[in-house]
């Protein structure tokens, strides 16, 4: 049997433990995963998060058992530029970053998915579409082909990416949103809860309604 490959979570409650859930139903599809435990700043070392032991702060990363990759947890709608920049400070390469497929998720052919990232319950990813390093797809998203998502990306769950749309770094597409096909979301542009993008989204703003409208 297969070494166990141990997965530090960086975070804590929230995005923590649905990535933690993760690794949870991998492990139960035959996966050889575990959780290490999570590396947060907040928290005592010794006390748990769920039942996820601390085991250290983020900048420990380099302590852990050789071997241990890590994953990041820290994605936040508003705080999206801030947080990846955080994380990149961490310096964590690529080859110490767990990519993690959730076993009901559908991965078409031809699909990439980047370092670091996270595909949640029964996403579908359509054939040519891609995602880059250290983002998250939540539950029942779905990725159009040719689909591109780009770093540090937070898609919402039940989303709709159409084909060819292309969602920039850092941005946030929230829950039950659409971006209609060949439109771009721009780099930490925000796409509020239950919208629909027909045109593009600059960097930096938030469009909000169907058809979504700038706000801010």
């Amino acid at each position: 049997m297969s070494e166990i490959k141990k997965v530090a979570i960086v975070g804590g409650r929230g995005n923590g433990l649905v990535i933690a859930q993760v690794i949870e139903d991998m492990a139960s599809a035959g996966h050889n995963i575990a959780v290490a435990g999570f590396l947060n700043d907040h928290e005592p070392i010794g006390s748990f998060i769920g039942e996820y032991e601390v085991i250290g702060r983020p900048g420990e990363w380099k302590q852990l058992e050789a071997g241990t990759q890590i994953v990041f947890a820290l994605l936040s709608v508003g705080k999206m530029e801030e947080r990846s920049n955080l994380l990149s400070a961490l310096s964590v390469p690529e080859n110490r970053l767990a990519t993690l497929v959730h076993p009901t998720a559908l991965v078409g052919s031809g699909v990439s998915v980047g370092n670091g990232s996270v595909i949640c319950s029964y996403v579908t990813c359509q054939p040519g579409s891609y995602v880059g390093n250290n983002s998250i797809v939540r539950a029942g998203a779905n990725l159009g082909h040719d689909a591109k998502v780009a770093d540090f990306v937070d898609i919402g769950p039940n989303c709709t990416l159409c084909g060819y749309s292309d969602v920039a770094k850092g941005a946030h597409v929230a829950p039950n949103s659409v971006v209609r096909d060949s439109v771009s979301v721009g780099e930490f542009g925000v796409l509020s809860a239950g919208s629909v993008a027909l045109k593009n989204i600059e960097p930096r703003t938030v469009w909000m309604g169907n058809p979504a409208r700038r706000v801010k």
